[in-house]
């Protein structure tokens, strides 16, 4: 926190944080995996860059560079003798002043978490229940959906609970036109054949390092790829669909408000390409692992935790 390794009880902000009363702030989500028993985090360059473009966004400069956020990340990993993690790199407005106008300091600040569940295990597994939500996806004339941003996830944040109110497991938001944006927090992919499609920024959504990474794969396993507008006919009329984040990684969808996707869940293709990220992601497949950041295994015992 602010170049100090600090314990997690501790780590407390001033009531007058300006994120906190404005969500003026930004934030990453990386996943590290277990490789030859240490841990090796996924694409750390690509998550990094999108967090200093997010924060430049919101006339933020974040005091460390990407060789010390990535010294730091390791440092805590190591400290907490994480492998499996979730990590949170933060950077918000500070405390000096309030007011929509002011101009406070950046405070920047690293957290990891053994483990983050998107949905239950039963759902990962079987297909996840998708639902469209009354909320709409806010227009990149609105915010810029291409920055990961706290306060914009308000709109994500009623659009889940709405979902769970009404007993799916994820909810889908349409764009201001009435096409397919996003999931909650999680990009939308369809299957037809071999071919697998998605969106991009022209359909507001925030441009994911895990879809970014899917089309790659995709495309080295042998599968067309091709990005444009989607649409909920789209999904209903698919062979397959599943959504990727670095919560869920790759969830496949086994019905959208109560109809059937598909014959299965997941699917053919889509197992495949989770087969393909598995591989990448624990280094059994040589040609991506220039995607993996090793994290030296001094003072890491695998499966074990402390405090964050």
């Amino acid at each position: 926190m602010n170049g100090e390794f600090t314990p997690w009880a501790e780590s407390t902000v001033p009531l007058s944080t300006h994120a906190l009363h404005y969500g003026t702030g930004v934030f990453e989500g990386i996943r590290s995996y277990a490789v030859d028993g240490e841990a090796a985090i996924f694409r750390l360059d690509a998550h990094l860059a999108r967090f200093y473009r997010s924060a430049e966004v919101y006339g933020m400069r974040i005091p460390f560079s990407p060789e010390q956020l990535t010294e730091a990340i390791g440092g805590v990993l190591r400290r907490n003798r994480l492998t499996d993690s979730y990590i949170r790199p933060i950077a918000y407005m500070g405390a000096e002043t309030l007011g929509i106008r002011a101009q406070c300091s950046t405070e920047t600040a690293i957290l990891a978490w053994p483990q983050m569940a998107h949905v239950s295990e039963q759902s990962r597994m079987r297909g996840a229940r998708l639902t469209v939500s009354p909320y709409r996806k806010f227009d990149a004339r609105m915010m810029p959906t291409t920055a990961k941003a706290c306060g914009q996830y308000l709109n994500s944040r009623l659009a889940t609970m709405d979902a769970s109110r009404r007993g799916y497991d994820e909810a889908l938001l349409l764009n201001i036109d009435g096409n397919v944006a996003e999931a909650a927090v999680t990009n939308v992919f369809v299957v037809n054949g071999r071919t697998l499609r998605t969106n991009d920024e022209k359909s507001s959504i925030l441009m994911g390092i895990t879809r970014d990474s899917i089309l790659q794969l995709a495309a080295g396993e042998g599968f067309g790829t091709e990005v444009g507008i989607l649409t909920v006919d789209d999904l209903k009329k698919a062979d397959e669909v599943f959504l990727c984040g670095t919560a869920c990684e790759i969830l496949p969808v086994a019905e959208l408000d109560g109809a059937r996707i598909g014959k299965s869940a997941p699917g053919p293709v889509t197992a495949q390409i989770r087969g393909a990220f598995d591989r990448a992601k624990t280094g059994a497949a040589p040609e991506w692992n220039h995607w993996l950041h090793r994290v030296p295994a001094a003072g890491i015992q695998v499966g074990a935790a402390s405090s964050k």
